[in-house]
């Protein structure tokens, strides 16, 4: 097997687009993918904030609805968060995911599961790259980067796991919804530790639930319904360590989602950005030794690490909750609503 410069395993957004500017910096990129479809199975909502926009132009193909506002429940308290204009967009993830696919030059391997990382062959003071065992046989390159996810096999080899590994269920139904708010409800006695929602998606409605005690019974009897469609993926929270010796782990395979909501695509494009900036580094330096790509990690945790870490401390204060206190939050929102309204849904801290 020809060796490439830069080896990606996971072929979702954050793989794709970090294939994408790595090909522009003239390096050879080989993704390895362990689905056998750009896109599918689809586990994520697709509710991303308009921070998507520096990353990507908007397309009409992949947008389903756009979104303003969002209230949020609890008991018998409500608050309705309201932005002057679209905050928010309802993506088709399996289109988004296939138009990022579409310009790549690079190779793309479908239907390959990783099965071991070796760390690289011993040379005479340092590793001279890194070999990848697959389903479909070896893969060598010179660097790796683990984007597959939040059961990152890549990241596992490593032994660098995520704070908390919670599970988000979605049930999709065919009502039509153009409402412009997304819902949020918090019962405390059966997602303690999350939230469920209903997402308007156009020409059908979306019900979702974010715990680690998710399931799809707790969903479907919490909102009465018999969805016509299922998806379900792990969210990892608090990132573990992020670079080693020659490989890199970007998104969800890093733990990169915010903490209060589970998405994690605007951290994870983010992270991409850095990640491609750090490659090139170390091929115009000749240097993949894990001191170099520390660099790395300094970036991404300037760029949205102190998110995540107050996200982390909110969720440790909300998980130790109970429904009055969350009730009684609700009500104090309501007074200082102007303030929060005007907040980042992606960077709440400033």
């Amino acid at each position: 097997m020809e060796k490439t410069d830069i080896l990606i395993v996971g072929a979702g957004p954050v793989g794709l687009y970090l294939a994408s500017l790595l090909e522009k910096s003239g390096l050879t990129v080989r993704l390895l993918e362990e689905h056998d479809s750009i896109g599918r199975p689809n586990h994520c909502s697709g509710l991303v904030s308009r921070n998507l926009d520096l990353f990507v132009r908007p397309r009409s193909e992949w947008i389903e609805h756009e979104v303003s506002g969002s209230i949020i429940r609890a008991g018998s308290s409500s608050v309705l968060l309201k932005k002057p204009r679209t905050a928010a967009y309802v993506i088709d993830r399996s289109r988004f995911d296939a138009f990022l696919a579409e310009s790549l030059e690079s190779e793309i391997r479908l239907g390959v599961r990783v099965e071991g990382v070796s760390a690289g062959e011993e040379g005479a003071s340092h590793l001279q790259g890194v070999t990848v065992k697959t389903s479909k046989g070896v893969f060598k390159a010179n660097m790796l980067m683990g984007c597959d996810g939040g059961n990152s096999l890549v990241a596992r080899h490593f032994h660098s796991r995520p704070k908390k590994l919670l599970m988000g269920v979605i049930g999709i139904t065919r009502e039509e919804n153009y409402s412009k708010d997304v819902e949020i409800f918090l019962e405390k006695d059966l997602a303690r530790d999350g939230f469920f929602w209903k997402i308007p998606r156009g020409l059908t409605t979306e019900y979702g639930m974010f715990s680690s005690r998710a399931d799809f019974l707790a969903l479907e009897s919490f909102f009465s319904i018999k969805p016509v469609g299922r998806r379900a993926g792990l969210i990892p929270l608090g990132p573990g360590k992020t670079f080693f010796e020659r490989t890199l782990l970007v998104g969800d395979a890093a733990g990169m989602s915010k903490p209060w909501s589970g998405g994690g695509l605007i951290y994870g494009l983010t992270a991409a950005r850095i990640a491609a900036r750090t490659v090139r580094e170390a091929f115009q330096e000749n240097d993949f030794s894990e001191n170099f790509l520390a660099r790395y990690e300094s970036g991404w945790k300037k760029a949205f690490g102190r998110q995540i870490q107050a996200g982390m401390l909110g969720r440790r204060v909300f998980e130790k909750m109970g429904n009055f206190e969350v009730e009684t939050t609700l009500k104090c929102m309501r007074i200082f609503n102007p303030l929060i309204s005007g907040l980042d849904m992606d960077f709440l801290v400033r």
